[in-house]
């Protein structure tokens, strides 16, 4: 174990407390809010006097307005959502299983292609999720006046239908209904094809009471707060305070700058860093136990193999040679290619997962890469202030590196010591 002194695990104790209050409240965000004022008003112009009217900024972006009929169980529902590329489209439907899920959605989808639009009803299987092609077919759900058209003011393509529910299928207290947005479609214009693998089109997918308009989704963690709770930890722990606790080791020990307790402050931070990292790998454990229907593989195994990397280092605080050890160069060298390749995998796994987020498209990428760049640029020129250094100690370039004649004298004698010979300077005068 490490010895430290209590006001350094006060320390501790207090910045990890910090961390985790302000990744738990700095980011809370809820997945539906209320329509935008244009999708409301257009509703209500289309005579769809709504029931409740919700927008799932989280989830794609997509607006939802629904009117119910309790006594004949009418439901008249409007879906919204900008397709900015030259082909897209977008889907809704009902899922009379368990759970708002994918697989078993009796789907209403509308197509746009390059020459026009194409809607049309679709069976979502097992064999979907599968990889085989989805094309028009009957579903199990009693449908008219279903259009896909587009609202050129609002930029907006929309669908619209009017569905009787079934009583013995579809419980308006508690309906499954699904969303979703993509840009691939096939040649022909009636195949959707895959839309893209980041957690806001997983996330399309909820439980919800017609009557009230709340709703809920079919996973703990769709609230998108435990996933920000989980990056913010890795980001502060594996992102920041570990490159800041290489920087310290590799530039305050005496070239370029001379610290004479750099190795408590390298121990702290990576001590700090490894406390707040290892907690948010262990909520995208938990995160990842948590989902169902999908996964994350390769980010999975960047995040074991970080915190094995991680571990390991902490264990060199302990399992240290002696200084004439034979093992401890090999032992230095492997610490030193651990610790860089660490940084190295914990960058590309913070960027993989701010992209699974569908946060590239805000402030948090760049945020990241302007905190990495940062860091990087301070190594990058203490390296250069190192090595000019160290070129001019090998080569004697006293001229470039305007050294004084006293330091020139001093080398020129160690050099000559080295060589057997003794200076005048270095016999002793006689009294």
């Amino acid at each position: 174990m490490i010895k430290m002194s209590p006001p350094a695990r006060s320390l501790i104790f207090g910045v990890v407390l910090f961390l985790f209050l302000l990744s738990v409240f700095s980011f809370s965000t809820t997945n539906a809010h209320s329509c935008t004022e244009g999708f409301l008003s257009e509703a209500k112009r289309r005579n769809l006097v709504v029931t409740f009217c919700k927008r799932y900024q989280e989830s794609n972006g997509v607006e939802i307005a629904m009117k119910l009929k309790e006594k004949s169980r009418r439901l008249d529902i409007m879906v919204g959502a900008k397709l900015e590329k030259e082909t897209g489209w977008l889907a809704w439907g009902l899922n009379p299983g368990p759970e708002a899920r994918m697989v078993g959605t009796q789907a209403l989808i509308g197509i746009k292609n390059k020459s026009n639009l194409l809607w049309d009803t679709y069976n979502v299987t097992t064999y979907t999720k599968l990889g085989c092609q989805l094309l028009p077919s009957p579903i199990d759900l009693n449908i008219s006046n279903f259009n896909f058209s587009y609202i050129d003011y609002l930029q907006y393509h929309v669908i619209e239908a009017t569905i009787v529910l079934d009583p013995l299928k579809y419980d308006v207290s508690r309906l499954n209904h699904v969303w979703q947005v993509g840009v691939d479609v096939d040649a022909v214009g009636k195949e959707p094809k895959m839309h893209a693998k980041a957690l806001r089109n997983y996330d399309s997918t909820e439980t919800i009471n017609l009557m009230t308009g709340k709703g809920r989704g079919n996973r703990v963690h769709t609230s998108h707060l435990i996933r920000q709770v989980h990056g913010i930890l890795n980001i502060i722990g594996w992102g920041t305070l570990l490159p800041i606790g290489v920087l310290i080791a590799r530039n305050f020990r005496g070239s370029p700058l001379s610290c004479s307790g750099w190795k408590g402050y390298h121990i702290l931070c990576q001590s700090v860093g490894y406390i707040v990292g290892s907690a948010g790998w262990a909520v995208g454990i938990w995160l990842g136990r948590a989902s169902k229907y999908y996964s994350f593989p390769k980010h999975g195994i960047f995040g074991i193999c970080i915190f094995t990397f991680a571990t390991l280092q902490m264990l060199f605080f302990k399992l240290k040679p002696d200084d004439d050890s034979k093992f401890r160069d090999y032992r230095n060298m492997f610490h030193h290619v651990l610790g860089y390749s660490l940084l190295v995998v914990s960058c590309i796994n913070i960027v993989k997962g701010l992209r699974i987020m569908y946060l590239d498209e805000s402030y948090w990428v760049p945020a990241y890469f302007g905190v990495a760049g940062f860091l990087a640029f301070i190594f990058l020129v203490f390296e250069i202030v190192s090595w000019f250094n160290f070129l001019c100690d090998k080569f004697q370039l006293w001229i470039l590196c305007d050294k004084d004649i006293a330091n020139q004298e001093a080398n020129s004698k160690k050099a000559s010591r080295d060589d057997g010979k003794v200076q005048p300077s270095d016999t002793p005068k006689n009294n």
